[in-house]
């Protein structure tokens, strides 16, 4: 069974960026929050389906979803990129070499 409060993630490597890729179904584009810091981010999204009706099954989840990936290097989240499409959620992380990177909250936007 998905555990969809926290959605599964696949975290890719190669020498220049960081590649997240996050199942996040049936969320608006704008009900996702994607947050920044020096070695770590925060996935947000709300998903909320209510349909006419008395339910007498209920197994699909609505509510806030999260989750934290932590980076072992610094990132550089002011290039960061984010694609959003068929429920599938993508983040280009950039790392920050030999950068300096202030500790901010940075925020992430998808086109």
């Amino acid at each position: 069974m998905i555990n969809i409060e926290k959605p599964a993630v696949d975290v890719l490597e190669d020498e220049d960026t960081y590649i997240v890729v996050a199942d996040i179904p049936g969320v608006e584009k704008s009900n996702i929050e994607i947050l920044a810091d020096e070695n770590s981010i925060t996935i947000k999204a709300y998903r909320y389906q209510k349909f006419k009706g008395r339910y007498f099954i209920v197994e699909r989840f609505n509510g806030w979803i999260t989750r934290k990936i932590r980076f072992p290097e610094p990132i550089n989240q002011n290039q960061a990129k984010a694609h959003y499409e068929n429920g599938v959620l993508t983040i280009y992380l950039p790392k920050a070499k030999n950068q300096f990177i202030i500790d901010t909250c940075f925020k992430i936007f998808i086109p």
